[in-house]
């Protein structure tokens, strides 16, 4: 059975199949749930966390086999977000381009006509092409 908190965490990032293999090599490291929630709310805890911390600072994070999982989950979750930012955008872009000219869209968002252009012509309910992975790495 799952923890809620370790669930509530991966859950908008990973897919059913995924979570049980995650939690399984966090905990093998002493990751927490709690840590784990942290890192994705607060990234700036993990990322400055070599300046802040120095030589051994993943040892509060498991270890360098900790850390590497960490921030490979970081990762995931960051890629997860940036795909749905970047599906909202294009879908504001298409509906600004149904109703004002395309120069007139780009002059207010401060980008090339050419960009708008290229975002409008992908249908609103088109799936990811495959061209660029959307996806993180399987920590």
């Amino acid at each position: 059975m799952i923890d809620i908190q370790w669930h509530l965490s991966l859950v908008g990032h990973r897919t059913a199949a995924e979570i049980p293999g995650v939690i399984e090599r966090l905990q093998a490291c002493g990751i927490t749930s709690e840590i784990l929630d942290k890192v994705l709310s607060a990234p700036d805890s993990l990322l400055y966390a070599p300046e802040r911390d120095g030589e051994d600072w993943a040892h509060d994070y498991g270890g360098p086999t900790g850390a590497a999982l960490l921030t490979a989950e970081l990762l995931a979750y960051l890629s997860h977000q940036h795909r749905l930012a970047a599906l909202i955008h294009r879908d504001l872009i298409t509906g600004l381009v149904a109703t004002h000219p395309i120069d007139t869209v780009a002059g207010h968002l401060g980008i090339a006509e050419a960009a708008v252009a290229l975002l409008s012509l992908v249908p609103p309910t088109s799936p990811p092409t495959g061209d660029a992975p959307t996806e993180g790495p399987t920590p």
